[in-house]
């Protein structure tokens, strides 16, 4: 039984995307969006990849540390582990792995349709995500929605609305509303991309760009996507104030595309909250639900148990920030 473990890190593209060969993963694992993470949070971001008899497991790493204290959290969106086969007793091997690094705990975004259950460890706070079936296209896609999406798809229309697809004419759109845009939306800067990590997604081959304007060709919003053979994940979008109308026919603009190229699905996230508007709005498009798994892992319990009374919070929390040690006022 032969068994290997080692992390690539991002600068190393070339062996980053040959561990990647044959595991379907999503764009989020990719080493074009997390070298764009790497860029935009600065932390040290890396692949692990573990192999065993042919089966191959991936996920993508960015490194932390608190107070001298190493911990793991998905670069960005929902990537966690993939794998092109199963891997009994994986779970254990991995928490050891980790462990032997020096790692206290980890935070992974599991995507749901990649990895296995065996994969995921200690699941906390399961939430929804949204998936669009593309498999028939953009007709497809309308005759599956609610008929108030289809009328919106209509009165678009009627208004001259039109769909830019020139990559220059958009990519310049985005990277100058894309901050104003985040502002209106309330959005901490935290939460957003800066420039230099947008610029390499705009670089990336997978990445799509689809946008709107109005009947006199004034681009009002920008949708940004990235995707693998396996699917599609809805990342940013940007429009001006007077593009809120647009958010219907900036979705099916990036379906006709994606469905266009034989992706079979198109994820548009979740909520920012469970069950609120943002989610209610992706449910009229009547998509598939799945839970998004949050995986919150302790690989030396004693040593996060003493992080965690430093910061004066319990050790055994599980909701809200992970880990619990990164209390508001602590110092790293």
């Amino acid at each position: 039984m032969s068994c290997s473990d080692r992390l690539i890190g991002v600068d190393d593209p070339a062996a980053w995307r040959a561990a990647l060969e044959g595991v379907p993963h999503s764009f989020y694992a990719s080493w074009d969006c997390c070298h764009a993470a790497a860029l935009n949070t600065g932390l040290l971001t890396q692949l692990y990849v573990g192999e065993r008899d042919g089966v191959r497991v991936v996920c993508p790493l960015s490194v932390r540390q608190h107070r001298g204290a190493i911990d793991w959290v998905t670069p960005t969106g929902f990537s966690g582990f993939a794998a092109n086969g199963t891997w009994p007793g994986f779970a254990e091997h991995w928490a050891a792995f980790a462990k032997a690094q020096g790692v206290v705990c980890g935070y992974i975004a599991q995507h749901p349709n990649f990895g296995d259950g065996a994969l995921a460890g200690q699941a906390a706070g399961e939430e929804t995500l949204f998936f669009l079936d593309l498999r028939q296209g953009l007709a497809g896609v309308l005759a599956q929605a609610e008929t108030a999406r289809r009328k919106d798809w209509q009165r678009w229309q009627d208004r001259g609305g039109q769909f830019v697809t020139d990559r220059d004419t958009l990519a310049a759109f985005l990277l100058a509303q894309y901050s104003p845009f985040m502002r209106r939306m309330g959005a901490g800067k935290a939460a957003q991309w800066c420039d230099e990590a947008l610029q390499a997604l705009l670089q990336s081959p997978a990445v799509g760009l689809m946008g709107t304007a109005d009947a006199q060709g004034q681009v009002l919003a920008v949708i940004l996507y990235g995707w693998t053979a396996w699917g599609a994940e809805g990342m940013l979008q940007a429009s001006l104030p007077e593009g809120r109308d647009h958010t219907v026919a900036l979705m099916l603009g990036g379906v006709r595309d994606l469905s266009a190229r034989g992706i079979p699905w198109f994820n548009l996230g979740g909520g920012v909250r469970s069950g609120d508007s943002v989610a209610a709005a992706k449910r009229r498009w009547r998509p598939r639900e799945a839970s998004f798994r949050r995986l919150k892992q302790t690989y030396d319990p004693a040593r996060y148990a003493a992080l965690c009374a430093e910061a004066g919070v319990a050790a055994d929390a599980t909701e809200g920030y992970f880990p619990a040690y990164y209390a508001k006022g602590s110092t790293p």
